[in-house]
């Protein structure tokens, strides 16, 4: 574990635009192989994909080793799923559906140490290097980066209010879940869609909090970056692949 400040928290706070991958396909090899692509940032899905909290120690160490910052999306707001990866060396931690101020006050309590939180305390565990690194409770409080993920039009209202808890480093709008409770599921291109995603990112902007996002393809993605968003990732292994798959067949039966 060669890392032992939080390159994406470090660089989100300088200001740069970060442009990240996204792997739902549970595998160390994949992460791995796609970090070498030095993305600044791969998510790793842990909602949505067959990866389970116990993957994350295998997949931590395939991405570690790439210039690539590792981000895990967590299953849920579980305060001992979050001691879990933070205990194996999770340092930015996406959470699904925040809907409130004191959902997000909840998820800060869980993943920081006394005085600012209330997150279990052990020495023997992968993140304080199996007791070597003594400054670990210090230097994981300041390195810890938290981001809610608002997918809901109630949540996008409360986003400058969830960005302003103490302990909240940036917010994430989820497209998809915010087209479904639209009623214009999967339209994340949408006019509606993206009028309701620009807004928020400008109001996020105008408090200095900032944004991420995933979008779907390059093109989506530039725009995304375009109206404010600080980081984007593009698409997914499994959707890349499938993509390209489908057009080799196609390609294959046409000709």
């Amino acid at each position: 574990m060669s890392k032992t400040i939080n390159p994406f928290k470090q660089r989100l706070l300088d200001g740069q635009k970060l442009i990240g991958g996204w792997t739902l396909s549970g595998s160390p090899t994949v992460a791995e192989a796609m970090a070498f692509l030095n993305y600044d940032y791969l998510v790793v899905d842990l909602e949505h994909s067959p990866a389970s909290i116990h993957d994350t120690t295998p997949i931590l160490r395939a991405v570690e080793q790439t210039p690539t910052a590792a981000v895990i999306r967590m299953p849920s707001h579980d305060p001992i799923a979050i001691k879990q990866v933070l205990d194996q060396g999770g340092m930015t931690l996406y959470f699904p559906f925040v809907e409130s101020v004191d959902e997000a006050k909840a998820i800060v309590q869980a993943s920081m140490y006394p005085p600012l939180g209330k997150r279990g305390f052990a020495k023997m565990h992968r993140a304080a290097r199996y007791t070597t690194r003594e400054d670990y409770p210090t230097a994981a409080n300041e390195q810890v980066c938290l981001i809610p993920q608002l997918e809901t039009v109630e949540a996008l209202a409360l986003a400058v209010e969830i960005g302003k808890v103490e302990g909240v480093s940036a917010v994430f709008i989820g497209p998809g879940d915010l087209s479904m409770t639209m009623g214009l599921p999967g339209q994340v291109n949408h006019p509606d869609v993206r009028a309701k995603i620009v807004a928020c990112v400008t109001a996020c902007n105008q408090a200095g909090i900032p944004v991420g996002t995933v979008m779907p393809t390059p093109d989506d993605a530039k725009w995304a970056l375009d109206v404010g968003f600080s980081f984007v990732s593009i698409a997914n292994d499994l959707a890349n692949m499938l993509g390209q798959c489908k057009a080799h067949l196609a390609q294959m039966k046409n000709s």
